[in-house]
């Protein structure tokens, strides 16, 4: 006999077993596997839909802003003496950002300064509630207009 041969009958039966390559997973990989796909399932769905609420506030807070800006708009292009709370009061949120702000809260103020009798200060403010619920911050816009040159 050679000497490979010899060496190989004195190994152990567990030793001389002839390695065959493994096709497929065994269980361990597979729990395994499972325990990570899993983990990463309960990180990144939350982290989409906390980035899509983000989203969705950032696009209502815009809206708003967008509308108060008009609504002061429209008060500074009223002439002086209309410029006045019963007037204001009669001002409504557009049909569109109803829609897209839940519960919007419009609140329209007109204060004749003390310091500066012929300058009116305008505060508009917009709130609205989110999906939760939730009052958001409301937008505020604060102005102050006096008469305009008659030229």
């Amino acid at each position: 006999m050679s000497k490979q041969n010899h060496q190989k009958q004195n190994l152990p039966a567990s030793n001389r077993l002839e390695h065959k390559p493994r096709h497929g997973f065994t269980l361990v990989e597979m729990m395994v596997s499972g325990v990570l796909l899993t983990t990463v399932f309960m990180i990144v769905v939350p982290s989409l839909y906390w980035v899509h609420r983000e989203q969705k506030q950032t696009e209502q807070r815009q809206v708003a802003l967008v509308e108060v800006e008009n609504l002061m708009e429209r008060v500074a292009a009223l002439p002086y003496r209309q410029i006045n709370q019963p007037t204001v009061d009669k001002f409504v949120i557009s049909e569109n950002v109803m829609q897209q702000l839940p519960e919007a809260d419009l609140q329209i103020q007109i204060l004749e300064t003390k310091d500066l009798p012929l300058m009116k200060r305008i505060q508009i403010q917009l709130g609205w509630q989110d999906a939760r619920n939730l009052k958001i911050q409301p937008v505020r816009l604060t102005s102050w207009v006096g008469p305009k040159d008659q030229k």
